[in-house]
């Protein structure tokens, strides 16, 4: 029960923070950047470090290995000419060979397996040897 006294709305008071926490906040959050730059800086460096000694391997295998394709092309060209040069001599064939003899017609026996040519067409049954 209101004895005669009207209402009033609340009296509503912002208080924020100061502007030595805003300061404050602000000087952490530049240092925070700093810290994240200087790591990505870091982190940069030593993948670009890892990629240019990758790099720098795979030049020195790429190279090793056509080095070796070279030395293993040489040996094999080597080698064919000196195989070339060895087999082409003619050599009597030895006692013990194994050589092919002509071939021959074979002999077929006559088939006793004839077909009437006036046989009766095909109907259901036909041709099945069924005891009834």
């Amino acid at each position: 029960m209101c004895f005669g006294s009207t209402p009033q709305s609340p009296q509503i008071v912002y208080s924020g923070p100061s502007q030595a926490d805003v300061e404050r906040n602000a000087a952490a959050l530049s240092q925070y950047q700093n810290q994240i730059q200087s790591q990505q800086d870091l982190f940069q460096s030593q993948l670009q470090m890892q990629i240019d000694k990758a790099n720098a391997d795979t030049a020195n295998l790429q190279k090793q290995y056509e080095n070796e394709a070279a030395a293993a092309s040489a040996a094999a060209a080597a080698q064919q000419t000196g195989a070339y040069a060895i087999s082409a001599t003619q050599t009597d064939a030895p006692d013990a060979a194994q050589t092919t003899a002509a071939t021959t017609k074979k002999k077929n026996s006559k088939s006793n397996l004839r077909i009437d040519r006036n046989a009766l067409p095909m109907e259901a049954g036909a041709g099945l040897n069924i005891g009834v």
